[in-house]
């Protein structure tokens, strides 16, 4: 992962062309996605970091999944100007409890039985608790009801 890392930070897009079909095939560029955007340095270097791999690389991923040369080019691009290695750190995904998670999806599901599911995922996600309490207030449910359901 260090030498991959490396040749991005590097500008090396011909590194893509030594590469052997099976380390091609090895190479996580959803993975990379995380990796590239999260450098350590001055706020001005992360920001610079964080568009670069946005604008170039995050915007059409999903379309170019197919193209690994073209992806190993965008990712190449969102190098540095000094051209030099940087440190790069895992960005862990921010998740509530699981638990408070899937009870505010199953509160809000049987709130909203017409609702889609991704929709109401990012409902659970965004409400804290309280806000949650405070919809089933206003939808007339009682405190008992209420503790129960959250």
């Amino acid at each position: 992962m260090k030498d991959i890392l490396a040749a991005i930070d590097l500008n090396a897009k011909n590194v893509w062309n030594e590469f052997s079909e099976e380390e091609k095939k090895q190479v996580g560029f959803y993975l990379l996605n995380r990796y590239a955007s999260a450098v350590r340095g001055s706020k001005m270097d992360k920001e610079l970091a964080i568009l670069k791999t946005n604008e170039y690389y995050n915007k059409n991923f999903f379309n170019l999944q197919k193209h690994k040369k073209l992806l190993w080019y965008l990712l190449c691009m969102t190098a540095n100007d000094k051209k030099q290695i940087r440190s790069h750190e895992w960005i862990g995904y921010k998740l509530k409890d699981a638990a408070t998670q899937n009870k505010a999806v199953k509160f809000l599901t049987a709130l909203y039985p017409n609702m889609k599911e991704d929709e109401i995922e990012m409902l659970a996600k965004i409400n804290s608790k309280n806000e949650l309490k405070e919809l089933a207030v206003a939808h007339g449910m009682d405190s008992e009801t209420i503790k129960k359901n959250l």
